[in-house]
């Protein structure tokens, strides 16, 4: 059973009450990301979730790790573009250290000197990692290409110029800024009484009200664009896709979420099925959502040698033509019903899954829903319903591309899509 609860200090809690399990996972978020920052606090949000781990008041870094250790636990956090999130999986008799640890943690850090030169070697290091990486290059390129200056083009990390600025004083003033009670969501799941986690909560938490972070979000423009850019790897790697309103009814999420199933998100999916299987074009070919408070950007990716890159691109042109001539048919559906229905059904077994669903859809809906009402959408999702998402999303003139690899790349057309 899920349970709501607004915290006396302006945070909201969702719990999910579990009951064959031993297992607790408690998450903290905060509503805010790359995109919120400003020019000149660029990568701080990442830099930040870092510098949590790295000593508060009571606890040094070593004892942060040593509490959660300790229990056979598991302490870990995440920067996403308008996310940070601190979470624990641990037994569930020791859910209280959880809480103690992370409140201690987003509250009371210390964010010393010393900690923060040696962290910016660490982070330096990790944008480096990131630049070497061409896949991951290729999204940011992608993202730049669809999305030109706008702050979700930006990378997470920041640049390296970026962390060198940070200082104490900087990142200490962008802690209390965006580490506010008002500005968070605390999630569980487990086999837990509510009542009792809400009153941990209460205890831990801090009880400012004070400081409201106000954001102002404003979403991407949608521009067009076929781009290559050149490196030295052995292959190329392929991004395209669009980008539209985020789904105005529940209902709508779950259209898109069979669609891209049937499309390119399993092994018998039309895309891995023609371009891997069929025609041996690749050894990664997948499509994926990407959600956002003001968008949504659904995608294709596929890397390839470069000599076989335009097969690819002709392919992936064929395979979105063909949603049209021959449109997901009734099997098809059933079918992609029935491997995200195993796949809700496998995820209940995972606490730190139920958990972060929690957030997820909370976020995406402003609602969450039991697993059995989730079940009950999903099968109500026709071949018509579909259809209705290819309709009006997928046409040639609504994608982006960009590739990016090998300088050998051959035949390479920045012309678009053709089919319809």
């Amino acid at each position: 059973m899920i349970h709501f609860r607004k915290l006396k200090n302006g945070s909201s809690a969702i719990l999910e009450t579990v009951e064959n399990t031993d297992v607790v996972s408690v998450g903290f978020w905060y509503r805010h990301g790359s995109r919120d920052e400003t020019a000149t606090e660029q990568g701080f949000a990442h830099f930040l979730e870092h510098m949590l781990f790295k000593g508060t008041e009571k606890r040094t870094a070593f004892q942060i790790a040593q509490a959660i250790d300790r229990v056979g636990g598991f302490l870990n956090a995440f920067t996403e573009k308008e996310i940070t999130c601190l979470y624990c999986t641990l037994p569930r008799e020791h859910l209280e250290l959880a809480v103690d640890v992370i409140t201690d943690m987003v509250n009371n850090s210390v964010l010393s000197t010393e900690e923060i030169e040696k962290e910016k070697l660490v982070v330096i290091n990790e944008i480096k990692s990131i630049e070497d990486n061409p896949e991951e290059r290729a999204y940011e390129f992608y993202l730049e290409t669809m999305w030109k200056d706008h702050s979700l083009s930006r990378r997470i990390t920041g640049d390296s110029k970026n962390i060198k600025k940070i200082n104490r004083e900087n990142i200490y003033a962008f802690y209390k800024k965006c580490f506010v009670p008002s500005n968070s969501v605390v999630t569980v799941a487990g086999k837990v009484d509510p009542e009792v986690v809400f009153d941990l909560l209460e205890k831990y938490q801090n009880n400012s009200t004070s400081n409201r972070l106000e954001q102002i979000r404003t979403p991407p423009v949608n521009e067009t664009a076929w781009k290559f850019k050149k490196n030295n790897s052995q292959q190329v790697h392929i991004y395209t896709g669009l980008s539209a309103a985020p789904p105005n009814k529940l209902e709508d999420y779950y259209k898109i979420l069979v669609f891209s199933t049937i499309f390119g998100e399993s092994m018998s999916s039309r895309l891995f099925q023609q371009l891997r299987e069929k025609e041996g074009l690749c050894y990664s070919v997948f499509s994926f959502r990407t959600y956002y408070s003001d968008i949504n950007l659904w995608s294709i990716y596929a890397n390839t040698a470069p000599d076989l890159a335009s097969r690819v691109i002709k392919s992936i042109n064929h395979e979105l033509k063909r949603l049209h001539s021959e449109p997901p048919t009734e099997k098809e559906v059933s079918d992609a019903r029935g491997q995200l229905r195993g796949n809700l059904i496998l995820s209940k077994e995972d606490m730190e899954s139920r958990m972060k669903r929690l957030l997820r859809q909370y976020l995406i809906t402003g609602n969450v829903l039991e697993y059995e009402e989730s079940l009950s959408l999903l099968k109500k999702i026709t071949a018509n319903d579909v259809q209705e998402i290819v309709t009006q999303f997928i046409k040639s003139d609504y994608f982006s591309m960009l590739a990016y690899g090998n300088k050998r790349l051959k035949n390479f057309s920045p012309g678009g899509f053709n089919f319809g």
